[in-house]
């Protein structure tokens, strides 16, 4: 179980991604003790009001690759916004005789906005998962997307938390937490919780989630060390010039969504 412990932890690092950035790779490390003493309370999302839109309203040159998962139409004060999420796959992958049977998936999503009656791209973001030989996911957990105004300046922020997953065994998926200002971006990316061996998901999971990169190696490597990664993330510093009211809120939704990982299906 280590080893494929030990390959589902990798994934995060295997993945494919260009969020605007690609490949990024971040040491990982293991807290000693979970200490709740800079975790600020929670800010209470503002909500915008948003409606769901079918694929069918979606204007055909927005359409991306694979199935629609979701889409929002609400408005701030940029104009009338959009947020479509797709998903292509899972695709078998190219082998060799040296190689098992693996396939790979792809996600896709963009923002836009309305001007002067025209559709202009915000952001993009695509992400996949790829030579997976095992149980492949890749998607937004199931309510998770948010749509807010946490400073207060008339300009949403959009959040899109979704799961990489790769694995034959109870080893947790990969989570990631996406929150995007117009075209600013700050994300969170580390591991999720599951229960086994009889041990309840809530406690399992850290009470304080971060940060991986700040911490000795020598304790990731002490015996079980691995299994004390589930549920904390890399690092904070993508939110230390973001908007106060940002952070807080990203931890809050990663303590919410971080446990709910369960198996899924295509």
């Amino acid at each position: 179980m280590k080893r494929l412990y030990a390959l589902s932890l990798l994934t995060l690092l295997g993945v494919s991604c260009s969020e605007q950035k690609t490949g990024e790779k971040e040491k990982k490390a293991l807290p000693a003790k979970a200490s709740t003493s800079n975790i600020p309370a929670a800010t209470s999302a503002d909500s915008i009001s948003r409606q769901p839109v079918p694929l069918a309203q979606v204007p055909a040159a927005l359409r991306l690759p694979g199935k629609l998962l979701e889409a929002w139409r609400w408005t701030d004060a940029n104009g009338q916004n959009l947020l479509v999420v797709f998903r292509k796959g899972p695709s078998a992958e190219k082998t060799t005789k040296y190689t098992d049977e693996e396939a790979y998936v792809e996600l896709f999503a963009r923002q836009y906005v309305q001007r002067a009656g025209s559709w202009q791209e915000l952001w993009r973001l695509q992400d996949a998962v790829h030579n997976c030989p095992f149980d492949l996911w890749l998607g937004p957990l199931p309510g998770s997307t948010s749509v807010t105004d946490l400073d207060d300046n008339g300009q949403s922020e959009t959040t899109l938390i979704y799961k990489l997953t790769c694995r034959s065994d109870v080893s947790p998926s990969d989570l990631k937490l996406i929150m995007h200002e117009g075209a600013a971006k700050y994300a969170l990316r580390g591991q999720m919780v599951v229960a086994y061996d009889s041990v309840p998901v809530s406690q399992r999971a850290p009470t304080n989630p971060c940060c991986l990169d700040t911490i000795s190696k020598q304790q990731l490597d002490a015996p079980d060390g691995y299994e004390l990664l589930a549920g904390r993330y890399e690092t904070e510093k993508e939110f230390r010039k973001a908007p106060a009211a940002f952070l807080p809120f990203a931890r809050q939704q990663w303590r919410k969504w971080s446990v709910r990982d369960e198996f899924e299906q295509f």
